[in-house]
């Protein structure tokens, strides 16, 4: 008995239909001896049998049919997308002109067809629509990102960009600013080298350091970081000595002068507190500058309730913030512009710690909010309810 699930190889066939052929005997005795099922040993015999007279293979004639009809529909579909696709031909266009044309007409035609009639990647068409189907004409992201550099005036890189994007743009990736702005040839400011300005005293009694790099406070007012820096002007020397507020990194307190003595630093702090950004108990922390470790800075905090930490001999990153802030003035805006006077740099300084760093700078530390915001939310969160008094009769 033949089993009927059984499949057998071309070379099986034929040698079983070579084997009827020459015994000459009925088919159904044969198949009946060799346990094979006459139905099927009887197309066997027919096929072989036209093979030894030479006449065609019926199989080979239903293959080439169906082959001869598929490149016929090929041939049709092929003519009718070159017929769609005539005008963007001759447009010579790009490849993501070439895809979105796919992307239309991928209902009606295979994507292989049209990716070998455009001269384009099949793969490089899934790659481009996995991407959301990007676009050539980046003008209005362009001009947008162009216009947040400008009002900027040129410091701002690509992090900061995106963050004052309109609403309209806020879909814009990083990667999608940066490729912009290196297309426009614009770029944020760098940094360059600081030179070291801390001049210690010898003879400074040393003060612990309570800060030990952490960098970090639950609420504003409580941590604070200060340093000193010089600027040049065409009439001498002016020195800068800055307060920072470590929980939204804004600078509470900032004094100039033309001489580096520690009234600067009394006077920085004094204005820091003054608008009330140096709560009781705070902690100042600064390197270990002749200013820094003066008798005249421990009685003021002593009468302000400050306690005073100083970073260790020589270490600059224990005083990274500070110093940072430092960094960004000068590259944003003390190296590239030059200062006749004094009273430029003092109009150039105060506009760019007030209008521009405390207000306009995003800082990533805080989350790309602007320092300002960031204070003005926690005395917003902190400010006493006051009950409405009662009308008098």
């Amino acid at each position: 008995m033949s089993n009927p699930a059984a499949k057998y190889t071309d070379e099986f066939r034929r040698e079983t239909a070579d084997y009827i052929i020459s015994t000459g005997r009925p088919i159904t005795e044969c198949c009946a001896e060799l346990g094979l099922n006459s139905k099927t040993v009887i197309k066997w015999v027919q096929n072989r049998r036209r093979e030894l007279a030479g006449g065609p293979d019926p199989k080979a004639e239903d293959r080439e049919l169906r082959e001869a009809k598929r490149r016929i529909r090929e041939l049709e579909m092929e003519n009718a997308f070159l017929k769609k696709s005539r005008g963007l031909l001759r447009q010579k266009p790009g490849v993501a002109a070439c895809y979105r044309m796919m992307l239309a007409e991928k209902a009606e035609f295979p994507v292989k067809m049209m990716a070998r009639v455009l001269g384009v990647s099949r793969s490089g068409f899934y790659s481009w629509l996995s991407n959301g189907c990007p676009r050539e004409d980046w003008s209005a992201e362009r001009e947008a990102v162009r216009r947040v550099w400008l009002e900027s005036d040129r410091r701002f890189g690509f992090r900061f960009v995106k963050c004052f994007l309109p609403g309209e743009f806020s879909g814009l990736t990083l990667y999608r600013v940066r490729k912009l702005m290196r297309e426009l040839g614009i770029r944020g400011c760098t940094p360059n080298a600081r030179k070291r300005t801390t001049i210690p005293d010898p003879k400074a009694r040393p003060r612990p350091d309570l800060v030990r790099r952490d960098f970090t406070s639950p609420v504003p007012t409580c941590k604070l970081v200060g340093d000193i820096t010089y600027l040049r002007t065409g009439e001498g020397w002016l020195y800068l000595s800055t307060v920072i507020d470590l929980n939204t990194r804004m600078v509470v307190g900032w004094s100039l002068s033309e001489r580096m003595t520690a009234d600067i630093v009394v006077s920085a702090l004094a204005s820091a507190k003054s608008r009330g950004y140096v709560a009781g108990n705070a902690i100042f922390h600064a390197d270990r500058g002749a200013q820094y470790t003066s008798r005249l800075l421990a009685e003021w905090a002593r009468d302000n309730d400050v306690r005073l930490s100083c970073s260790r001999a020589g270490n600059c990153h224990d005083n990274a913030v500070a110093e940072s802030f430092l960094a960004t003035l000068k590259n944003e805006m003390y190296y590239r512009r030059s200062f006749p006077t004094r009273d430029s740099a003092k109009h150039a300084v105060v506009e760019f710690i007030e209008a521009y760093y405390n207000r306009r700078r995003p800082r990533s530390t805080i989350g790309y909010k602007v320092p300002a915001e960031a204070m003005a939310a926690f005395f917003e969160r902190t400010e006493p309810k006051l009950e409405a008094m009662p009308m008098a009769a």
